[in-house]
């Protein structure tokens, strides 16, 4: 009796270390983790605290990454992870790991190389996305007609960065739908010192200098802008109306041709084309350029000094 007694005691102490021993290996050899954080230049990051967190259970795991930027977690159990990855000078990043699915052997299970930014990368892109919040509220509201509640909001952005050019163009745009044109200029100039290929920072900082009855510094600017870009037909035109009005007539005839190539029915630049073959005496095509300007034109007075003056023309040609 004694020895089966014995045997029992035996069979009873393996079958409970089974039990204990069954759940423990299901629980703790279920996932082989491999993963690798880089910063935004795809450079390994040495150091980078990993920390997981089960969401039922509380259980944490923790490790830092080598130095190619590597981390392991070999054996971890089943369950839903919170991960945090922490290094000092860089932004916290925050993943879940949904490791739920039982596994008989150890299942391997790679994860997306984690990116973190340096904190002050960070905070550069949020200034750049309240930058951009503000010029767009700005933009909308010149867009409406409330130019000192467009102000207001660019004057914000530039508070924080004053070097801001697009924040500086429509602050100029506003101040010149408000027809303060020292602002204004001062304003596109700085955009054009900043952004020197921004054509239409040129355009406007001559529109502000030729409101200004500033012509020659206006046609310096028109100038630079249509050598950046040519395809603004107004620009072209306004670039003639100086020309034409220091009598260089032939500069300013190849402007409005320009402008018409782009816009042809235009009637201010057909009736500008057609005073330039005036001044060169060429009567008939004058009266051509005019008699299409008339056809566009819906001002009343516009229509009859186009018609006295088609009169005229004719009447000189008939001398």
């Amino acid at each position: 009796m004694k020895n089966r007694h014995n045997l029992f005691l035996g069979i009873s102490a393996v079958l409970v270390a089974l039990f204990l021993a069954a759940p423990v290996f299901g629980q703790y050899r279920e996932y082989y983790i491999i993963g690798k954080v880089v910063d935004p230049q795809k450079n390994p990051l040495e150091g980078v605290e990993v920390s997981l967190r089960d969401v039922e259970s509380s259980r944490g795991f923790t490790m830092k990454t080598k130095k190619d930027g590597a981390f392991k977690f070999a054996g971890l159990p089943r369950g839903d992870y919170r991960v945090v990855f922490k290094k000092a000078g860089y932004a916290v990043k925050e993943d879940q790991w949904k490791l739920l699915t039982p596994q008989d052997k150890m299942e391997k299970v790679e994860i997306p190389t984690v990116v973190m930014a340096t904190e002050e990368l960070v905070q550069q892109v949020e200034r750049l996305k309240e930058a951009e919040a503000g010029v767009k509220a700005g933009s909308e509201k010149i867009r409406l007609g409330d130019f000192d509640g467009a102000l207001a909001d660019l004057k914000a952005v530039l508070d924080k960065n004053p070097q801001d050019p697009n924040a500086l163009y429509l602050l100029g745009m506003a101040y010149l739908r408000k027809n303060m044109l020292a602002e204004a200029t001062a304003a596109f100039l700085k955009v054009t010192e900043l952004s020197p290929k921004f054509a239409a920072a040129f355009y406007q900082l001559g529109v502000s200098y030729q409101r200004q009855g500033q012509l020659e510094k206006a046609l310096v600017e028109y100038e630079k802008s249509i050598a950046l870009d040519a395809s603004n037909p107004d620009l072209l035109y306004n670039a003639g109306l100086i020309l034409f009005g220091l009598n260089r007539i032939d500069e300013a005839m190849a402007y409005f041709e320009k402008a018409l190539a782009l816009r042809p029915d235009d009637p201010a630049y057909l009736e500008m084309a057609g005073r330039c073959y005036i001044n060169k005496a060429d009567f008939p095509k004058a009266i051509d350029y005019l008699e299409k300007a008339k056809a566009g034109t819906v001002d009343a007075d516009r229509i009859k000094f186009l018609a006295d003056l088609i009169d005229t023309l004719k009447a000189q040609i008939k001398k």
